[in-house]
């Protein structure tokens, strides 16, 4: 593990003494780490900064939320190659980016998980006029991406798997930061669960299904529960997504 992975960790305070800026203090140190990964991938590609937006937010929240995607989409030039120099979650999840986020399918879905698990409710079609309310819920969210590399809309096992092996060491790193009381993957655990040595992959705690077929399943790993659900971009029912992922969460029927 790199320098930088090292000492993000050991700044690390007790989950309930984590502060604001000592999350802030770790989060910019991965930072360092991702862009000297990425670097030396790619010199001419700038990387994605993920995590968590507004560290207050985040750890004022009642259960800590992180999902696990792939990686993350970036508009290409007239070559091919990425438009951007790098993203940041800061970037995309601002006040003004945040009210465009929150028209989008894919944020829609998280925002909604989130309301509902935070606030002990199963999901209701009227939340989706709750506009403020599923902007909040943005905030308070860790969002990580196993690839920090840009890409485009879809990639597949093959092609994600030697980008994960090059930020392994920093997702294991953010998932030790973040300390989240619950990991949503987005079709991605498959890919990661050895992050979780004491997690049986084989075995899930319960298996979801919706209109007979299997929507999710759930795990434990001893100190979290993770749930293996579809990408948020997955064109599913919000009562089957949102609304399995939250009664699972919640420990409901």
């Amino acid at each position: 593990m790199s320098s930088n992975c090292e000492s993000a960790e050991r700044a690390m305070p007790p989950r309930s003494d984590m502060t604001a800026a000592a999350l802030a203090a770790g989060q910019d140190a991965l930072y360092r780490r991702i862009d000297e990964i990425g670097r030396g991938a790619n010199p001419a590609v700038g990387c994605f900064h993920d995590g968590v937006a507004f560290p207050s937010e985040y750890l004022g929240t009642k259960r800590r939320i992180m999902w696990v995607l792939k990686n993350s989409y970036d508009e290409t030039d007239e070559q091919g190659n990425p438009a951007s120099d790098g993203m940041d979650i800061r970037d995309w999840f601002s006040d003004e980016a945040l009210a465009v986020a929150a028209k989008k399918q894919i944020f829609v879905k998280m925002a909604l998980v989130s309301h509902c698990v935070q606030n002990g409710l199963p999901y209701s079609a009227d939340l989706l006029s709750q506009k403020a309310s599923l902007i909040s819920a943005l905030k308070g969210i860790a969002l990580v991406d196993l690839s920090k590399l840009p890409g485009g809309t879809k990639i597949s096992d093959r092609d994600l798997k030697p980008e994960f092996a090059l930020f392994k060491e920093v997702v294991s790193a953010q998932i030790a930061l973040y300390a989240p009381d619950i990991i949503i993957f987005g079709n991605t655990l498959h890919l990661c669960f050895d992050l979780f040595p004491a997690l049986d992959y084989k075995n899930p705690l319960r298996t979801y299904e919706a209109d007979g077929d299997c929507v999710l399943r759930s795990f434990s790993d001893g100190a979290r529960l993770c749930l293996e659900a579809y990408h948020p971009s997955y064109p599913m029912e919000y009562e089957n997504y949102v609304g399995t992922i939250a009664r699972a969460a919640l420990g409901l029927a």
